[in-house]
């Protein structure tokens, strides 16, 4: 089976003119989307706003912070992304058309080889803090090792991997997102070394 880093492409002219999201919104509160990301499990708080940071045109696929990708409600075949351990909750805003379905991938997998991985640890004096990664500052290159796991398991997030968009697809399930009918350039699938 082959993976992929599902990322933003961020280096893409695309985005430019578009909306930038900011965060999520329940019951008035701000959401830490870091905590919802380490999550492992599904997520009760219903219903999810969302706020703008800046205006502009509604993108078929958008991200909240580093740790969320959205997907326009309206894209047709949104449904056939459902899948073990992921939710698509809906996501509104008070005075935008748009809803957005937001992803939400709980199961996080303890299959890294970290010998064989690219990051940058931290220095061996450095004193690590609790929002910090205990095993590095960057990360660069993650390799997985395949019997580690689960077959079914089509979407997850690392376990141990710090970084923005900790988010592991299969091959399938990234044939299903680019069977999506919107403009594929806005994403991009690093393929991730399996061993």
């Amino acid at each position: 089976m082959k993976y992929f880093k599902l990322n933003p492409n961020v280096a893409s002219k695309k985005w430019e003119g578009y909306v930038n999201l900011g965060e999520l919104i329940y019951k008035g509160e701000e959401v830490d989307d870091v905590e919802l990301s380490n999550s492992r499990a599904p997520c009760t708080l219903k219903p999810l706003q969302y706020e703008i940071l800046a205006p502009g045109a509604t993108a078929p696929v958008n991200t909240i912070g580093a740790d969320f990708f959205v997907f326009d409600e309206s894209l047709k075949g949104l449904n056939t992304l459902a899948t073990e351990c992921v939710q698509y909750l809906p996501i509104t805003h008070e005075n935008q058309e748009t809803r957005y379905r937001l992803l939400h991938a709980y199961s996080h997998v303890d299959c890294i080889d970290w010998d064989l991985s690219k990051y940058e640890a931290w220095p061996k004096d450095h004193v690590i803090m609790e929002w910090q990664n205990p095993r590095g500052r960057f990360f660069f290159e993650p390799v997985l090792i395949a019997e580690k796991i689960p077959e079914t398991l089509e979407v997850f997030r690392l376990e141990g991997w710090g970084g923005a968009f900790n988010i592991v697809v299969g091959e399938e399930y990234k044939e299903k997102l680019l069977a999506l009918d919107f403009d594929h350039s806005f994403l991009e699938f690093h393929p991730i070394t399996v061993v």
